[in-house]
């Protein structure tokens, strides 16, 4: 297996159709304009990938006062939340493709898009880290690729969560389930259901979140949506 790395970030090669390896990785999602090098110890030299600087847009979100500007109380939740979403998306590292093809993305009109930096109730700024597709209440959410369930929670901002697995450092995350129909630990193929679409934590109605991760961190899913993953046949045993 061909070993490598890209700006600092450790490969995760895994045998693609065709006598081919693919491997993904992530760039900075405040990155400035450069060239971030791609090495790999079978290549004689290594790859260049340009990068450049993006301006993410800005929007304005009234939401109740509680879920805009936190309590001091639930900062802790809040933070333990987020460590817990983490590391279950970084169970993914090491993993073997549990995927055999692209990612699919979730049926809908996308209403909000990554990297958006959003002012709540003219307080609290963040921003967004996933996609925000449009759903009825009670829809159904299927999984974007086939994995192992590493987390479910219930947790404050982000509501009902459901965290997939998928190997090869690649990992979804579903945000806002007003339910969620599988447990941790359990194995999904390519559009199981996982839950169902809400409004559960900082939502302004119900939708669905999306949140991808690679190696070296969290990117646009659209991005993922695109890329053309082959995973090899595993032979039979």
């Amino acid at each position: 297996m061909p070993k490598g790395d890209a700006g600092g970030t450790k490969l995760q090669f895994f045998r693609a159709r065709g006598n081919r390896y693919q491997a993904v990785f992530a760039v900075r999602i405040d990155a400035k304009d450069e060239a971030v090098s791609v090495e790999i110890e079978s290549a004689k030299m290594p790859a260049r990938v340009a990068v450049r600087t993006v301006t993410w847009p800005d929007a304005k979100i009234v939401v109740e006062e509680e879920m805009a500007n936190p309590p001091a109380a639930e900062r802790t939740r809040i933070d333990e939340d987020n460590k817990a979403m983490l590391a279950a998306m970084a169970k993914a590292d090491g993993m073997e493709p549990a995927f055999a093809g692209p990612f699919q993305r979730p049926r809908g009109r996308l209403t909000s898009m990554f990297g958006e930096w959003r002012t709540f109730n003219d307080g609290h700024r963040s921003q967004h880290l996933g996609l925000d597709v449009g759903a009825k209440e009670g829809a159904r959410v299927n999984a974007s690729n086939a994995g192992t369930v590493t987390l479910v929670r219930d947790t404050f901002l982000a509501g009902n969560i459901v965290v997939i697995a998928h190997g090869s450092g690649l990992a979804t995350a579903y945000f806002h389930l007003s339910s969620t129909t599988v447990a941790e630990g359990a194995t999904v193929v390519a559009g199981a259901e996982i839950g169902k679409a809400g409004k559960t934590g900082r939502a302004t109605g119900p939708h669905l979140h999306i949140t991808t991760r690679v190696p070296g961190g969290l990117v646009d899913p659209a991005s993922v949506f695109r890329l053309k993953l082959a995973p090899a046949a595993k032979p039979k045993s």
